[in-house]
């Protein structure tokens, strides 16, 4: 957590937000959680099990920083299981015809 501001009074921000997608049991279909006031990955599943909980589906979990930029994907097979990253690597998706591009350039 940061502190932003100007002159004497800094205001305390939280820096971004966690998406949590999920399958609805009973009506069906695909639903968002939003998670905006927590820190970690696992407070936000934390606060998805508290507040949506009671089901067992799998999760797709997306971290936001405060302007919006995508920075991180999880998947979990259960509410409980271990998160694991998405493509192993941080960041928005890559497009694997940008690294052939920048390795034949170096050639």
């Amino acid at each position: 957590m940061k502190t932003y501001g100007h002159g004497t009074s800094p205001i305390t921000m939280d820096m971004g937000c966690f998406k949590v997608y999920y399958r609805e049991p009973h009506c069906g279909g695909n639903r968002m959680f939003l998670s905006t006031q927590t820190a970690t990955l696992m407070d936000a599943v934390a606060e998805f099990n508290l507040l949506k909980g009671g089901f067992d589906t799998p999760l797709r979990v997306e971290r936001f920083d405060t302007f919006g930029n995508h920075s991180d994907t999880w998947t979990m097979d259960g509410r409980y299981s271990v998160p694991r990253a998405k493509n192993g690597h941080p960041g928005e998706p890559y497009r694997r015809r940008d690294y052939k591009r920048a390795y034949r350039q170096n050639r």
